[in-house]
């Protein structure tokens, strides 16, 4: 994840990644894929449009508010 950037782009397999992995999640293309599914879902509670991007602060924020819509990713083992 690059710390000096604020917006995600979700069609960037390594700034997911890092993501992922930092959050106790297997950094692997399926849990990407997830995640740009969860990107629309994140986007409705911060009131975003589609086009809107969303920042690393609103996807921690969300993570840390609604663990469950993250239940379908895979955990990584040496969480």
């Amino acid at each position: 994840m690059s710390t000096d950037i604020k917006q995600i782009n979700f069609s960037e397999f390594h700034e997911i990644k890092d993501w992922l992995i930092k959050n106790g999640y297997k950094g692997n293309k399926l849990n990407w894929k997830l995640m740009r599914g969860l990107a629309h879902v994140i986007k409705e509670y911060f009131n975003k449009d589609f086009l809107d991007h969303l920042t690393w602060q609103e996807l921690d924020e969300f993570h840390a508010k609604s663990p469950i819509h993250f239940l379908v990713l895979e955990i990584s083992k040496t969480r």
